[in-house]
């Protein structure tokens, strides 16, 4: 069978902003629609769109809520549709980044200059919100060459048939690129000096 991509990816003359690559078999699987979520550098004329994943919040309840996240330098806007009912209120936890949004009708505006992990909570409702993880970009990105190296690339990934698991030896680095996914666990079982790194975290 083969696989296509969606990719979206935006270079800027002021900044960069890098957003997810998503297997298109598990785009619409991990979908959450409540939101739609646009970022784009100050001074740019055109939005990248991101992607909405699904996500459980609340241990009681388990309410579906929505997650995006990408990686950043410079300084963005950030534009979020509310797709289902009207704004009346909204909260940028945590407060204390005293983030002030601009609400015209069912969109809501603001602007980041540095990474951030927010909560935007719509009227609010805390179990329905969206969480965005707005990333640095990654400098140091290990070889994928070396051997001390397992490293994940975009795109999605089955482990052992038989474990069902991805075994990770001792004195090595894992890497998961931006939009690697991983059908399965990973297995540190006696294993010294391992370190686990990807480009953005959730």
């Amino acid at each position: 069978m083969k696989i296509q991509w969606l990719i979206v990816l935006l270079f800027a003359v002021t900044g960069e902003i890098h957003a997810q690559i998503i297997p298109q078999q598990l785009y619409y699987a991990r979908h959450n629609d409540d939101y739609t979520v646009s970022v784009r550098q100050i001074g740019a004329q055109d939005w990248t769109d991101l992607y909405e994943y699904n996500v459980k919040v609340d241990m009681d309840t388990r309410s579906d809520a929505s997650m995006v996240q990408f990686d950043f330098a410079g300084k963005i806007e950030v534009q979020i549709q509310k797709n289902n009912g009207d704004v009346r209120s909204v909260d940028i936890r945590p407060l204390s980044k005293d983030i002030k949004p601009i609400v015209d009708g069912n969109f809501v505006l603001f602007t980041l200059d540095r990474p951030q992990k927010l909560s935007i909570e719509f009227n609010g409702d805390r179990l329905h919100n969206l969480h965005l993880f707005a990333n640095a970009i990654v400098k140091d990105v290990p070889d994928k060459k070396d051997p001390k190296v397992m490293y994940f690339e975009a795109g999605y990934h089955e482990p052992d048939a038989q474990t069902k698991e991805f075994r990770i030896p001792s004195n090595t680095t894992v890497y998961l690129e931006g939009g690697a996914v991983l059908k399965g666990r990973l297995n540190c079982d006696s294993t010294e000096n391992v370190k686990i790194l990807e480009t953005a975290c959730c």
